[in-house]
């Protein structure tokens, strides 16, 4: 999806349709920060550009999850306008779908393919388990 048509997205969830009750820098800043929260959450996707132009698109995020930009910037909206439910309710969603995609990425459900080598995106972020042997009194000649 292009900036633009996240734009849409948000003006459509917050039912902005006269452009007029949330300024379009603030809703592209959003878009940005949800951008970075994807950067957080899931590391291999750092090479997401922030979207400054309106024909950029969030690549290499999946078509499919693209649109939980738009609900991140929503929900960021109604925070600034004190409208705290509706902004808890979207967030929720976001966060929730953000997981779900982490989860599927983790569980190699969805391949993510570098937009520049047409590769495979591999984690580099392994995780680190301890060793529960020492905690317990297991020693390694048993």
């Amino acid at each position: 999806m292009k900036r633009s048509e996240l734009i849409r997205g948000v003006r459509s969830i917050t039912r902005d349709f006269s452009n007029s009750i949330f300024r379009e820098q603030d809703i592209i800043d959003y878009i940005n920060e949800g951008i970075n929260r994807f950067k957080q959450v899931i590391p291999i996707f750092k090479s997401v550009p922030k979207l400054l132009d309106q024909s950029q698109e969030p690549i290499p995020i999946p078509e499919e999850y693209q649109h939980l930009l738009s609900i991140y910037s929503a929900s960021r909206c109604f925070m600034q306008d004190e409208r705290h439910y509706q902004s808890a309710i979207l967030m929720n969603e976001f966060e929730t779908k953000l997981d779900e995609l982490k989860q599927a990425i983790e569980n190699g459900d969805i391949v993510i393919i570098d937009p520049e080598t047409g590769e495979e995106i591999v984690s580099t972020n392994q995780v680190d388990y301890v060793d529960l042997k020492p905690y317990w009194g297991i020693r390694g000649d048993k």
